[in-house]
């Protein structure tokens, strides 16, 4: 009896060992977090580029939150051992300021192209996290996803194609024959599995919070939001009357949100699933005016899509390499 509990043991610890690590480590294509990089790349640059009107106002020693008032504010995090970067704190004049901005806008350009990418990985967290740190009092929901991806990005390959560092690599090609492929590597998987467990962490999160609020359970989470007459784009007090669709259609961001996480592991059923979250998002992005984090979370959701759409995006693309092609 003993022995089989133990045959039984090994076997269950042996086989957990190999679903692990098949799921964290068995090599892939890297083409997916490629098409990730130049997503995350771009909305970062957008939210650079989003503070240039009132940089001075908003980041400036002297501006709306003094860097006394910064460090004030961070002053109990400090003591519980987080690091707060920025290199924003290294400016003392407008000038210096702008200089830095421009800088930063420069390293989100290189990574969004595929320059030196894994060195332009890294910097472009740390510019983003820079601007979060400045000025907390401006984040949202859009910061910590956005942080998040360029974060997993830094740990993956992610300029292998579709970008300058492909170019300068100038595949050897003998005449005649197609270039070579780049080779599958666990790294890109680890990149892509941190994204993709990340991102169901923030949908059930969401989901759950939603479960304390009272306009969720009684159905007029919808029509709240549809109400606020500063944050929402349009106007869609018409469906006042409507009390069934809106009450449907919080109850189903709800639904959504808590089985999203459950079954978009299930491959058949994630196109569906992926549908449903361009169509909850756009949604959204239309009842509360945070067009930016909507965004964001498509670009995040978009790491569970199947790699032959990227395979067959990228064989459409001008200009692409043929090595990309025969991906």
């Amino acid at each position: 009896m003993s022995q089989v509990a133990a045959n039984y043991w090994t076997d269950l610890n042996q086989r957990a060992g190999r679903s692990w690590n098949r799921f964290w480590f068995t090599p892939s294509d890297p083409l997916l977090i490629c098409f990730l990089r130049i997503a995350v790349g771009l909305l970062s640059l957008a939210y650079l580029l989003s503070f240039s009107t009132d940089l001075a106002r908003l980041f400036a020693a002297g501006g709306l939150m003094s860097t006394d008032t910064v460090e004030a504010i961070r002053g109990s995090s400090v003591g519980q051992g987080w690091i707060y970067f920025s290199f924003l704190d290294l400016a003392e004049t407008p000038g210096a300021l702008w200089v830095c901005h421009v800088v930063g806008g420069l390293i989100l350009v290189l990574f969004t192209i595929g320059a030196f990418t894994r060195i332009t990985a890294v910097l472009s967290l740390l510019v983003v996290l820079s601007y979060i740190h400045r000025q907390p009092v401006l984040t949202g929901p859009f910061e910590p996803v956005l942080s998040m991806l360029l974060l997993y990005l830094c740990l993956g390959p992610c300029g292998t194609y579709l970008s300058v560092d492909q170019w300068r690599a100038g595949r050897r090609q003998e005449t005649g024959k197609q270039r070579s492929q780049v080779a599958s590597c666990w790294t890109a998987t680890l990149s892509l599995r941190l994204i993709q467990v990340h991102c169901v962490a923030f949908y059930l999160l969401m989901g759950l919070s939603k479960l304390s609020g009272e306009v969720w359970w009684e159905g007029t989470a919808v029509w709240t939001l549809m109400s606020q007459v500063r944050s929402r784009p349009v106007d869609l007090t018409f469906l006042r009357g409507q009390g069934f669709l809106l009450e449907a259609w919080t109850h189903a961001i709800v639904a959504f949100e808590l089985i999203f996480p459950l079954l978009i592991w299930k491959t058949l059923l994630r196109p569906l699933l992926l549908l449903m979250a361009l169509v909850m998002w756009a949604s959204l992005a239309v009842l509360t005016g945070l067009s930016g984090f909507c965004l964001v979370m498509l670009v995040a959701s978009a790491a569970f899509l199947p790699t032959g759409v990227y395979r067959s995006l990228a064989r459409h693309l001008p200009g692409s390499d043929r090595s990309l092609a025969a991906v």
